[in-house]
């Protein structure tokens, strides 16, 4: 299919936004990561080696810059899932974004630390408990999305007993119909949104598991993952930006 102007103008409203860039960066990254592994495993020169080797850790650098600021948004987040009704998904809420708020602040000490604008001594406890934070947001949203599924299954139950009565009792009011399509829609886009974070998470939880030798996953298998939940975050963010 030939490239039209429409997908050209698509493509830079993707990379004008920050995540936009960020996810196409940790994409690439993630490929290094992978690549160097199988070069390695393959037995190529030390060069070639190094030099994707030499990619991924810039490029890691790179995009720590872009999220300098991310502890701040999910500060952000976790005080506004405090007003959250359920409290199954209230407390999931602010575990994940309180966890991925602690791993952001280790990311950047980890930036001023690699960059030499701070020296930090202890700087791989750091990182290690950068990492448990990660799996605990990861941890936490999984757990949330299985209370999830269940209330999904709960509402889709409920409105197929709604649909039964109403064709029982024969009613056909205009606005009872529309009401049962939208909630229809509604439970519809909820179940998939819900399934696509599942998914996401369940990859991405990989990566600091194989990075605390939770799990004994090589350098290989940990770039699959980062490269295949960069490619959902970015379609994720491209919907967003050509709606």
């Amino acid at each position: 299919m030939a490239i039209t102007h429409a997908h050209i103008e698509a493509f830079n409203r993707y990379l004008a936004t920050t995540a936009g860039r960020e996810k196409a960066c940790r994409l690439v990254q993630y490929f290094a990561r992978f690549y160097a592994f199988y070069l390695l495993r393959t037995g190529a020169p030390k060069e070639a080696i190094q030099r994707w080797a030499d990619l991924k850790s810039s490029l890691g650098t790179g995009r720590k810059f872009f999220r300098l600021l991310k502890p701040v948004e999910f500060a952000q987040n976790g005080v506004k899932s405090l007003a959250i009704k359920d409290e199954v998904i209230r407390a999931g809420t602010f575990v994940k974004q309180f966890g991925y708020f602690f791993y952001y602040c280790c990311e950047a000490a980890n930036l001023a630390n690699t960059i030499k604008f701070y020296k930090l001594e202890n700087i791989k406890t750091i990182t290690r408990f950068g990492s448990k934070c990660w799996l605990a947001g990861l941890t936490a949203s999984l757990l949330t999305g299985l209370y999830k599924f269940k209330q999904l299954e709960v509402r889709a139950q409920m409105l197929k007993k709604s649909a039964k009565a109403m064709a029982t009792k024969h009613e056909d009011s205009v606005d009872r119909l529309a009401e049962l399509q939208a909630e229809k829609k509604q439970l519809a886009k909820d179940a998939y949104s819900t399934r696509y974070q599942f998914l996401q998470d369940s990859i991405d939880i990989l990566i600091p598991l194989g990075g605390l030798e939770i799990l004994p996953l090589d350098e290989g298998i940990l770039g699959l993952a980062g490269m295949a939940t960069s490619l959902l975050a970015m379609n994720t963010q491209w919907k967003k930006v050509n709606k």
